[in-house]
């Protein structure tokens, strides 16, 4: 029987102080669980702050799962979470890593957000021709290819590797994938919200190039940038030295905005 977890995977849903007018929502990345969330929003939750985070359809689940799952099925659980999260609360904050981060400006496109913090976001994919030609064109014929097999042998050394969520990434929700980042892109300059863009110099997946794409195509007034030299991809679960500038900043992008003294 196919193994479809790493070790860094987790199936559950938190929610945190849900009594309190003030929201922070949290968004995980592509094939990955709120494992990778889970740490920033118990941090988080830690001031007091209704804080949560949900698995995104066809994750935490099966590769089966996710393959059948679209970005517009992404979209719309997202947005109708945080329609409700407004009912509750009198500010909100929408924080998400990798596609996570994609998803958060999206709905920051949609919604008045009070703020969002966009971290290791990725709109231009580091082998463009797989993702864009290959994958399209193949997905369903081989539904999914090794995490590894995306890194050559150096950089796995040279980063200490780990994979989260699925050990492999479901072709046909990378596909998806694909069509989500093609669909919020040109959309980013309506963006009024508040920013805090975090990338890693040395981000093997969404490489660093992805940060320039995103400040360069963003016009809000208010945005603050993190660029980390430690740390990888996985900004939110990172045991580099980076740690605890990541989660100060985001704590104080977050006191900013709720007016929190």
């Amino acid at each position: 029987m196919k193994n479809d977890q790493t070790t860094y995977f987790d199936s559950n849903n938190y929610s945190y102080n849900s009594t309190s007018k003030l929201g922070i929502y949290l968004i995980h990345g592509f094939s990955s669980t709120t494992y990778e969330i889970k740490k920033m929003a118990q941090y988080l939750s830690d001031y007091g702050y209704y804080v949560k985070a949900d698995n995104l359809p066809g994750h935490a689940t099966s590769i089966e799962d996710c393959n059948a799952t679209t970005h517009q099925e992404w979209l719309t659980f997202l947005e109708q979470k945080i329609a409700y999260m407004y009912t509750k609360c009198d500010k909100v904050i929408v924080i998400g890593v990798s596609m996570g981060g994609v998803l958060a400006l999206h709905l920051a496109t949609v919604f008045p957000l009070d703020g969002v913090i966009a971290a290791s976001s990725l709109f231009k994919f580091k082998n463009e021709f797989n993702v864009r030609v290959l994958a399209r064109l193949f997905h369903k014929f081989k539904p999914s290819i090794e995490k590894s097999s995306n890194f050559n042998p150096d950089q796995l050394k040279l980063i200490n590797r780990t994979f989260y969520g699925y050990p492999e990434y479901p072709t046909s929700a990378l596909n998806e994938m694909r069509k989500l980042v093609d669909k919020v892109k040109p959309k980013l300059y309506t963006i009024k919200s508040p920013v805090l863009l975090i990338h890693a110099k040395h981000d093997c997946t969404a490489l660093f190039y992805n940060y320039k794409i995103i400040s360069d195509l963003l016009e809000s007034d208010d945005i603050t940038s993190l660029i980390l030299d430690e740390a990888g991809h996985n900004v939110f679960d990172t045991e580099t030295n980076d740690k605890k500038k990541i989660f100060i900043e985001v704590l104080q992008f977050s006191k900013r905005i709720f007016n929190d003294k």
